[in-house]
């Protein structure tokens, strides 16, 4: 199935469409978007990335058609229900 994946990586941007099972585990979409992003395939992120550059990075995954899916940094508080 066609998974439109955005990429948030230190103020940069990108998406990039993909044929994966939209069920598929946190880490494989990781590491899907890390090649597709060495390998400049999506546009707006820089290519020039660490590995494991999204180690720490959430995944929120949205149905529709296309079915998305959001990877960007772990935000640095908290819910606000406490």
């Amino acid at each position: 199935m066609n998974v439109l994946i955005n990429v948030t990586y230190q103020g940069q941007s990108g998406n990039y469409l993909v044929t994966i099972d939209p069920g598929v585990d946190d880490n494989t979409i990781k590491n899907v978007c890390e090649e597709a992003v060495r390998a400049g395939e999506v546009n707006g992120v820089s290519a020039n990335i660490p590995h494991n550059a999204f180690a720490n990075y959430v995944i929120d995954r949205f149905q529709g058609d296309p079915v998305r899916f959001v990877v960007r940094p772990k935000v640095p508080f908290g819910c606000g229900n406490h």
